[in-house]
């Protein structure tokens, strides 16, 4: 299974669509989810049949910025919990055989609403005990070492985010293909770059998925890179044999 996640910016931008279906075209996600959609309902249904998924779900677009999209084969089970402005909350049913728990999540730029999004986090983590993992947009990030650029992050934030992720017992899925997923004014001399986009989940999630892979994809059409995430389950449906007697 395969789960693309990307803030976009704008799904209204032809080059944006084109980049899209060749992530879609390359990586074929069983589950897409995206951030900063700038678009109502009716534009992530003309999408969903673009791009042939079967299922969407979308949270619509607040004046200039926000709006959620999550679209899904069939060939998943997926059902819709809870979704609100900052995420998605769903409940997915692997193989016919167990149920886990996924969470798109888009955390705003805002550092004065920091403490807002963290306790939304310890929210979210405090509503199941299933397998749970959570993806996509933090605008945080746990140490100076992820961000390049000329002013330090302050260390207020990396501890206040840190210590939610260490209180919802969140373990970081390494990142591949690269150090950072978003940038700033690349080429210039205050060009920034940040690991902002990330996953992270629960110890029971990772015994579930323990080969999991997550590889961020660079594109110049946003600010953002879309991160991958590759789950091979090792839960398998129990079969039943018949006893028979050898022949020697």
């Amino acid at each position: 299974m395969n789960i693309l996640s990307w803030n976009c910016r704008w799904l209204g931008n032809a080059r944006v669509v084109r980049v899209l279906g060749d992530l879609i075209k390359s990586h074929k996600p069983s589950i897409l989810f995206l951030i900063e959609i700038l678009s109502k309902g009716d534009g992530v249904k003309k999408l969903n049949k673009k791009f042939g998924f079967d299922n969407y779900w979308a949270v619509d677009s607040v004046g200039r910025g926000g709006g959620l999209a999550l679209l899904w084969d069939n060939i998943i089970s997926c059902e819709v919990v809870e979704a609100s402005s900052n995420f998605i909350d769903v409940h997915m049913l692997d193989n016919n055989t167990s149920t886990w728990r996924l969470t798109g999540f888009h955390g705003l730029p805002e550092r004065t609403r920091r403490r807002e999004l963290w306790e939304l986090i310890r929210t979210l983590s405090n509503k199941s005990s299933l397998p749970w993992c959570i993806i996509s947009d933090f605008n945080d990030m746990l140490e100076e070492k992820e961000k390049n650029g000329l002013h330090k992050h302050p260390q207020m934030l990396l501890d206040g985010f840190r210590i939610v992720i260490e209180d919802c017992g969140l373990i970081e899925l390494d990142l591949t293909g690269g150090k950072y997923t978003w940038e700033k004014s690349r080429g210039k001399k205050d060009w920034i770059r940040e690991k902002i986009d990330r996953a992270f989940a629960v110890a029971f999630w990772w015994q579930k998925f323990p080969l999991c892979k997550l590889k961020v994809h660079h594109t110049i059409y946003s600010d953002h890179d879309p991160v991958n995430l590759e789950l091979y389950s090792i839960d398998h449906p129990k079969t039943k044999f018949r006893f028979r007697f050898e022949n020697i």
